[in-house]
């Protein structure tokens, strides 16, 4: 079976790939840059032993001075570096021979200089050929001495590599946060991402963002297609029992309509009670079908007032049993109208009674209150007494299926939001403040006659 984990990145990651370029980048460059300062250097360095040469030359010329070993040797403990002269036929003391095919390279009538080895060496001509100058002096490459390089680029690499320290961890930290992240796309309730990494403004906060935003589609879109799923499994097994049930329960009352004309009061209860089970069982039914079915609802202007007291009226046995009463607030002088499907109007305000009477198993009282909004059409609210609803609830009441009941199907709100959505309307349920119950409150558009009839100038 394969696992479901997010598998963890290579050693390193990103870090790796970006500090260590980045490091070695930054020792390169600064090996690069020493050998440009160290050419540099021995470039001007030999400038300045031509010069030197030259204008020491120059001295001499105007001096008059013999180009002896005794004039070398005074020059050399004032200049500090090894002096001699060359002369046609010869090199004059003080001169090694190995230096004798740079200083004939450069011995013509224009001072030269360059390096031999460690050495630099400058020849400058004198008046009347009778000989050069030659000037002779060790010089130490740069980079040949190691602390010398060594230090700079150590420091240079520090602070670079600690800037791409700095960088790949801004970039790589957030990164492994989400990637930890990951695998709570398996859970229904995932914890957030770090307010760190989806606060951020570039592009690795956009994407947290997108994540989050994503994982809360899809598990939208999946609570949609369970709901789809079960509300095609609800539609098949309702129209395949509708029949079945709705035939023998028609039978059942109608026998117990007829055992009624004859009964005597001993066994008139006995045929309430089979009165109010089968209409229990049709009610079901109906519930099933009202959720199941996307027949549009069939709408005529009726008066909502009668209907909660016909439903009221319906169901006042069964609620006094469990001592529970209910009463409806008017509006005097006024008719509530709305354009309704009156069987299925009439199914909700049974739902919501019921659920308001099994709420308050220690009985207490149900209020129904009825309002006209100017322009946004009519309102009922059915008020209990009851604990009201669970934060659970409150957020899952229109799944089908969900009950917090024992023995609840979970279908007597799913049916009124799926009724009230087919009318144009919608539905409301809070808690009252204090914990004195819940209100359930149903919003029903204006009636377009209505509209006409409050529009037509002879109204």
């Amino acid at each position: 079976m394969e696992s479901s984990t997010v598998s963890p990145p290579a050693h390193g990651g990103i870090f790796r790939h970006l500090a260590v370029p980045f490091s070695a980048f930054l020792v390169a460059a600064s090996l690069a840059l020493i050998a440009w300062i160290d050419h540099s250097h021995h470039r001007e360095s030999l400038r300045q032993l031509r010069e030197m040469a030259q204008a020491n030359a120059e001295m001499i010329d105007r001096l008059r001075l013999p180009p002896s070993p005794d004039l070398a040797e005074k020059l050399a403990g004032i200049l500090g570096m090894g002096v001699g002269f060359r002369f046609a036929d010869r090199l004059g003391e003080g001169i090694t021979p190995e230096f004798r095919d740079s200083i004939e390279r450069l011995t013509g009538p224009e001072t030269g200089a360059e390096r031999d080895g460690r050495w630099e060496i400058a020849v400058a001509p004198m008046a009347g050929d009778r000989a050069h100058l030659v000037l002779l002096r060790e010089t130490g490459r740069f980079l040949a001495d190691t602390p010398t390089w060594l230090l700079p680029v150590l420091i240079v690499t520090a602070l670079g590599g600690g800037i791409a320290f700095l960088v790949a961890r801004r970039i790589v930290r957030p990164l492994s946060m989400i990637h930890q992240w990951l695998p709570n796309l398996d859970r229904e309730k995932p914890d957030p991402l770090p307010a760190g990494v989806t606060g951020r403004a570039d592009e690795i906060g956009a994407l947290a963002r997108s994540l989050e935003e994503g994982h809360r589609r899809l598990r939208e879109e999946q609570a949609l297609r369970r709901q789809a799923e079960r509300l095609a499994t609800l539609g098949r097994i309702a129209t395949s029992l509708a029949h079945e049930i709705r035939n023998p329960a028609a039978a059942i009352r109608l026998h117990a309509d007829l055992l009624a004309r004859e009964s005597t009061h001993a066994n008139a209860e006995s045929i309430d009670l089979i009165r109010d089970e089968t209409d229990r069982v049709t009610d079901l039914v109906n519930q099933w079908l009202f959720v199941a079915r996307s027949a549009p609802p069939r709408t005529e202007i009726r008066n909502l007032a009668e209907l909660v007291r016909r439903v009221i009226e319906r169901l006042g046995p069964q609620m006094a049993h469990a001592g529970v009463s209910a009463s409806l607030d008017e509006i005097p002088d006024a008719n509530v109208l709305a354009a309704i499907d009156a069987a299925r109007i009439e199914q909700v305000f049974r739902n919501l009674l019921l659920n308001a009477t099994q709420a308050m198993p220690e009985g207490g009282k149900i209020r129904v209150a009825l309002a006209i909004d100017s322009g946004k059409g009519a309102s009922v609210s059915v008020i209990d007494e009851g604990p009201g609803f669970s934060d659970e609830a409150l957020s899952r009441w229109r799944e089908p299926f969900f009950s917090q009941r024992e023995g609840g199907m979970g279908l007597g709100l799913t049916l009124v939001a799926e009724v009230m959505q087919a009318h144009g309307g919608s539905v409301e349920i809070e808690n009252l403040p204090g914990d004195r119950g819940a209100r359930v409150t149903l919003r029903f558009p204006v009636p377009e006659t209505v509209n006409d009839s409050a529009s037509s100038p002879d109204s």
